[in-house]
């Protein structure tokens, strides 16, 4: 029930986001000099959003702050809404612009915390990409009967009231049943699990996905150049196309548990490379189509690989929204290569994706000659020795606080599994209350709130 949850919260976010740029795109249209320039320049103020997410949790050390914070951007985000699409008065251009920046570093951080979310709830989950494309595909088609509705402010309205009620539900929900969402995860990195990427690893796969996202990004200045010269809209019916973008990229990402990620992302890179030849060429609903297609495939294997990255690191917080991050820098830095010639352009992504190629070769992401097996951070993967080496330090922390041998039986399930406490109870043929009753007694004996915080703990004492 947790995975869907979070599959249909981030939907919910792809859909509003996208509805929002939409709005915001139609608020500055009757700027026609500089309504390209505008759209580029909102992508740092959504990045700006997404960096202040993980800056807030270190700053913020209660989930009850935490969940306070989240509540008062959305309904920040709400608002600024509501003022571009004129509910309370006809906006002017400050007011436009103003709404625009607030609306979008607002959505930002509401998405940092919907990435970090499914990041950490569906961490090492077999099916984290393709849950993930299903939920963006339905996105796009809720997007587009939206559009096709001729962008009426009730529509628009009614996705983003729906919205703000999921968030304001987890916001306000119950604390044992989604403290999953707003504590620190457990930081695996500091484990010490050989199974976990290595400082170089990470660098070459970071570095990899920057440059593959690069390669096809060269062609969405054509796509925003044919947009703004009117000669097709950037939101017109080949946009449906981004619909199979996400299937593509969500089910390829987790074959072979994400382990040829970074090949697949690769591939359709290198199908990206004849685009602008395409689109120059005069096959402009042909190349928009295909643009889609590979574009939005690429996004997905951005995400997917920070998702898969971020609970295998220090700072889950950041990591797991930094393809986003990437994503909308990168549409800033771009439109420096809208000049180049076509040929030069095509030597341009013919270099990229060589480095690319050297990224992959020296971070160990060709499983053929990888030395890892894959990233599990399963506790069954341990050996003998491994194993009682663990028993040891379970009994030695529960003799440190006193936990009594029940309270033990109880600890063993909360720090060694992600079962819900409905699960812990089912499996122990007792009630949920008496499960809690327990928890809560280790919880006060441990000097911790959260089973999060409790399995951080229990990691980090020698």
């Amino acid at each position: 029930m947790k995975h869907i949850m979070l599959a249909v919260m981030f939907a919910i976010y792809m859909a509003e986001y996208m509805v929002s740029l939409i709005c915001m795109d139609n608020s500055v249209y009757g700027l026609e000099a500089s309504g390209e320039a505008i759209h580029y320049l909102k992508m740092p103020a959504l990045a700006l959003g997404f960096l202040l997410f993980p800056l807030s949790q270190q700053l913020l050390s209660t989930i009850k702050s935490r969940r306070i914070i989240l509540g008062i951007i959305n309904v920040i985000f709400l608002v600024g809404m509501a003022l571009l699409m004129g509910l309370f008065f006809e906006p002017g251009l400050v007011v436009t612009l103003a709404a625009n920046t607030v609306s979008l570093v607002s959505l930002g951080f509401i998405g940092g915390a919907v990435y970090y979310y499914y990041s950490m709830g569906l961490a090492d989950h077999p099916y984290m990409g393709r849950l993930g494309g299903v939920a963006g595909t339905s996105a796009f088609l809720l997007q587009m009967v939206i559009s096709s509705l001729g962008l009426v402010n009730w529509a628009i309205l009614l996705l983003l009231l729906a919205g703000f009620a999921f968030i304001a539900y987890l916001t306000i929900g119950s604390q044992e049943r989604f403290e999953w969402m707003f504590d620190e995860p457990l930081e695996y990195a500091r484990k010490g699990d050989p199974s976990l990427p290595d400082s170089r690893a990470i660098i070459a796969g970071i570095a990899g996905m920057i440059i593959l996202y690069m390669i096809c990004g060269l062609t969405d200045t054509i796509i925003l150049s044919i947009n703004f010269a009117g000669d097709m809209s950037i939101y017109a019916w080949p946009r449906l196309f981004g619909a199979v973008g996400y299937l593509v990229g969500g089910f390829l990402s987790d074959i072979g548990h994400r382990r040829w990620l970074m090949i697949f992302a690769l591939c359709m890179s290198i199908l990206s490379i004849p685009l602008p030849f395409i689109l120059k060429s005069g096959y402009i609903i042909a190349g928009t189509c295909l643009y889609y297609i590979i574009a939005v495939s690429l996004l997905m294997f951005l995400n997917v690989f920070f998702w898969d990255l971020a609970p295998k690191t220090s700072h889950p917080h950041l990591i797991s929204g930094m393809s986003r991050v990437i994503a909308c820098l990168t549409a800033v830095i771009l439109p420096l290569f809208s000049g180049v010639p076509i040929m030069a352009d095509l030597i341009i992504e013919v270099l990229l994706a060589i480095l690319v190629v050297l990224c992959i070769a020296s971070g160990g992401y060709v499983p053929a000659v990888s030395h890892k097996e894959n990233y599990s951070i399963k506790e069954g993967t341990a050996g003998p020795d491994q194993a009682a080496e663990n028993a040891e330090k379970l009994d030695k922390f529960a003799q440190t606080h006193g936990l009594t041998p029940r309270e033990k039986d109880f600890l063993i399930p909360l720090i060694e599994s992600d079962d819900e406490i409905q699960v812990i109870a089912s499996n122990m043929n007792i009630s949920t209350r008496t499960v809690y009753r327990h928890i809560n007694s280790i919880y006060e004996k441990t000097g911790t709130e959260t089973r999060y915080a409790l399995m951080r703990y229990f990691y980090q004492t020698k």
